[in-house]
């Protein structure tokens, strides 16, 4: 549900930059459906502007800054954004009720944009499965701002709108996967290790090293992050990197192998993570179902889903999941 969507225009950003920052750059806007994002290009250096939409807490904007200075210490190795102070050596700071932050701006071609090759995957699953081992030992007390619709763990709270799915295949398979999953797997989710995840490790926020292309450069987008099993930020990420994906088992087994070595895999995990990666499209395919219901305009909102329902429909067909 959207509250307050900022809309500052590039003098009100040039003036942001100029007195909060004491910086001066060109002004490019980045795509975002809930906040304002824009991209800074000083003579020297790129950054990232963020305008929260007002209805995120402070405390989960607060929890996003401080994330990520618990993975510049723990996990060194990896790269992510990192918070840029104002002049006031503030991390966050309101304009018209808006929280304010600046970022580093981290370069990489998106994962959507480059081939796959098994060693691109397993590093995948390497960074992922580092990622996951730096949050273990990061905890809080208040964790709200995530859309629950969207939290891999609530997916049963998205089956209210699986009527919405028009392609009746999909939607029949959607219905048997549900069948399962609240039988079988969802009674399991509790023997799952829990932490703060970053849920939403897809293929438009990973970043690939140009110089190398089979190596991840970074993870952006904090905006999803919400306590729950560890193991889905590995299952979501399986999700999207395995879209359009023709070998489903090459791929799929070198993110769990990559992941695994880093931080290892339960046996309980292990057990059901084809079905979470399942979930994941079948949240994908109703989400965009229901959206494309309130704005039948948007012809291409069904048009996207076609690789997920693809998807879901390979991973029956070869007997990851409903064998």
């Amino acid at each position: 549900m959207l509250e307050q969507v900022p809309n500052f225009d590039d003098e009100s950003l040039a003036s942001l930059l100029k007195d909060l920052y004491g910086l001066e750059g060109e002004i490019a806007p980045l795509v975002s459906f809930e906040d304002q994002n824009a991209r800074i290009k000083t003579d020297t250096t790129t950054y990232v502007l963020k305008i929260a939409n007002t209805r995120w807490s402070h405390e989960f904007i607060e929890m996003q800054t401080d994330v990520l200075t618990h993975l510049k210490t723990q996990a060194p190795s990896l790269a992510f954004p990192s918070i840029v102070p104002t002049l006031k050596g503030e991390h966050i700071t309101y304009v018209d009720g808006f929280a304010i932050r600046l970022l580093t701006y981290l370069e990489g071609d998106l994962l959507t944009n480059i081939p796959r090759t098994a060693a691109l995957y397993k590093d995948i699953g390497r960074f992922v499965g580092q990622l996951s081992q730096a949050m273990q030992t990061y905890s809080v007390t208040v964790v709200e701002g995530s859309d629950e619709m969207w939290m891999l763990d609530n997916v049963l709270t998205c089956k209210k709108y699986l009527a919405d799915v028009i392609d009746r295949d999909a939607a029949d398979r959607i219905e048997r996967l549900y069948a399962v999953y609240e039988k079988t797997i969802f009674p399991k989710l509790a023997n799952l290790r829990k932490a703060i995840i970053h849920g939403d490790a897809n293929e438009q926020n990973l970043l690939i090293d140009p110089e190398q292309p089979e190596k991840v450069a970074g993870l952006i987008d904090f905006g999803e992050m919400q306590m729950a099993s560890q193991i889905n930020d590995l299952a979501i990420s399986m999700a999207y990197s395995l879209l359009g994906e023709p070998n489903v088992e090459m791929a799929s087994s070198n993110m769990i192998e990559g992941y695994d070595r880093e931080f290892k895999i339960t046996d309980n995990e292990r057990e059901i993570i084809y079905y979470l990666v399942a979930m994941r499209l079948v949240t994908s395919i109703i989400m965009t179902s229901h959206s494309a219901k309130l704005f039948p305009e948007n012809k291409y909102i069904l048009i996207s889903q076609k690789s997920a329902r693809a998807l879901l429909k390979k991973l029956e067909d070869e007997k990851y999941i409903l064998a």
